[in-house]
């Protein structure tokens, strides 16, 4: 199988673990049990953990020096920015709504990975996309009557911080191996996340139901760390512009999820907006150029 296409598979893969993320984290943070502070710093420390296991029993080596901007691109990315906004947003609104205003993330890691990567894309790519972020972002601002939640705006944030966290895990990628690459980033961010769960101890750790522990375990092991490699090493593989907008198929999973595992109302607008963004990231992908896709380092 050709790299392309290996990359785009990966990325579905990494895509169908991340689709869980919203509705877990509205589980986790079901009753007021957990805090979202707790929820986000939890979530962190655990994959930490399991990234330091893995980093010890695969003998890694430290990261290269080429490497260690990218690793904290992506632990201001993917370890702080983007799990605790939205974390801290999900406390107020539906993993649905989060979920389509999240849908302008592949055009946000697009634009920062075309740019750190030097990767050419075509002037459809760019109108299909910017298309499909202008129908999430209207589909937002009408739901919020017309204003701009503090919410949304963290939401945006997060997307923008989150796009960074992707691209920087892909080029870190070039020296290390995606597991690599996501355990590092999480022992960077480690003393931070550490101190901030044990300011965040919920008062009472009996009235946190099964439910959201479990919905916290996923949120720890699969969002945080196992998602991971499947996902960077898709994006080296195949091109970070490219294999991103896969993510696009997230809103149609992270709908269906939310509804089943949550009981939230589908509104006929969000398969709507869902659906249009989706087909004017498959039109600009006909017209994809880009640099031939960066070698991988074995494993």
């Amino acid at each position: 199988m050709e790299s392309s296409r290996r990359g785009l598979l990966l990325g579905i893969l990494g895509v169908l673990v991340f689709s869980l993320t919203m509705p877990m984290t509205k589980l986790a943070l079901a009753g007021d049990a957990m805090s979202a502070w707790f929820a986000w710093s939890g979530r962190a420390v655990v994959a930490a953990g399991a990234g330091a296991a893995y980093l010890l029993l695969s003998r890694a080596r430290l990261p290269p020096r080429q490497a260690l901007w990218p690793l904290v691109g992506t632990t201001a990315g993917v370890v702080f920015g983007w799990p605790l906004l939205n974390t801290i947003a999900l406390q107020s609104v539906p993993a649905s709504h989060a979920a389509v205003v999240n849908g302008i993330l592949p055009l946000a890691t697009a634009i920062i990975g075309a740019r750190l990567n030097r990767e050419r894309l075509s002037r459809r790519f760019w109108l299909c996309a910017i298309g499909g972020t202008a129908i999430v972002c209207g589909y937002a601002w009408v739901r919020a009557a017309g204003t701009l939640h503090i919410t949304d705006v963290l939401m945006l944030i997060a997307v923008a911080l989150g796009g960074l966290g992707y691209a920087c895990g892909a080029l870190a990628a070039r020296h290390m191996s995606g597991p690599e690459v996501i355990s590092w980033a999480l022992l960077l961010g480690l003393p931070v996340t550490s101190l901030l769960l044990v300011r965040n101890l919920p008062a009472d750790v009996a009235a946190i139901s099964l439910p959201s522990w479990l919905a916290f375990a996923y949120l720890g092991l699969m969002s945080q760390w196992i998602g991971f490699f499947f996902w960077y090493r898709g994006l080296l593989l195949g091109g970070i512009a490219k294999v991103s907008q896969v993510q696009l198929t997230q809103l149609f999973i992270t709908l269906s999820f939310s509804a089943l595992l949550l009981g939230e109302e589908i509104e006929p607008a969000m398969l709507v907006v869902a659906a249009a963004t989706v087909a004017l990231i498959v039109v600009g992908r006909r017209k994809w150029r880009g640099l031939r896709p960066m070698r991988a380092r074995a494993g």
